[in-house]
């Protein structure tokens, strides 16, 4: 089943802190300026979006990818003042399996924000899109992540050395893969 057939658009979720939803235009000079700290991009396979033009053409794929069933993701956006924090997605879809990823403005880290909004795109997966395991990657050295992951009972399931080439820098990193089933998600 595709993502359109189950959602007619991204849909919207709120918790008690953040809302979850689309990546809107507006939210370029934000996603711009929290990418461009060396502490949230070390760990991913991109520095991010290198203008405010670039973050609004960034956008515009994400949302389209959406559109073409290949990834959902969503602004992690604070409640108060509905300015995006971070992002948080599932893609690679694969039978009744995908992939979880996210980062978050330094601002925000240690703060409980991810733990709200992975819960709840773990129950999005696992409850509305019907997956069975999410997986998810992450750098040796990113204790914070895999720390996130074990929160939530994901298993780790393998080492796997220079795995992931940062498309910058060209250092080739060794990941951890972990996996979540769907009977081992308390919600």
């Amino acid at each position: 089943m595709s993502l359109k057939e189950i959602f007619n658009e991204i849909p919207t979720i709120e918790t008690k802190r953040i809302i979850l939803r689309k990546i809107q235009d507006q939210d370029a000079m934000a996603l711009y300026k929290y990418y461009n700290n060396e502490n949230v991009y070390k760990y991913l396979d991109w520095n991010g979006p290198k203008s405010i033009e670039d973050a609004l053409r960034i956008i515009k794929i994400w949302n389209r990818g959406f559109e073409e069933g290949l990834i959902i993701r969503l602004a992690i956006a604070e409640k108060t003042t509905n300015q995006i924090i971070g992002t948080i997605f599932l893609c690679n879809f694969e039978g009744k399996r995908a992939e979880v990823g996210y980062e978050l403005s330094e601002d925000y880290w240690n703060k409980g924000i991810m733990s709200e909004a992975l819960k709840e795109v773990l129950n999005l997966g696992f409850n509305q899109l019907g997956l069975t395991r999410i997986q998810a990657f992450t750098c040796q050295e990113n204790i914070p992540s895999r720390n996130l992951l074990k929160k939530f009972h994901f298993r780790e399931e393998g080492y796997l050395r220079q795995y992931e080439c940062h498309t910058v820098s060209g250092i080739c990193k060794d990941m951890y893969i972990y996996a979540l089933l769907k009977e081992d998600f308390i919600y």
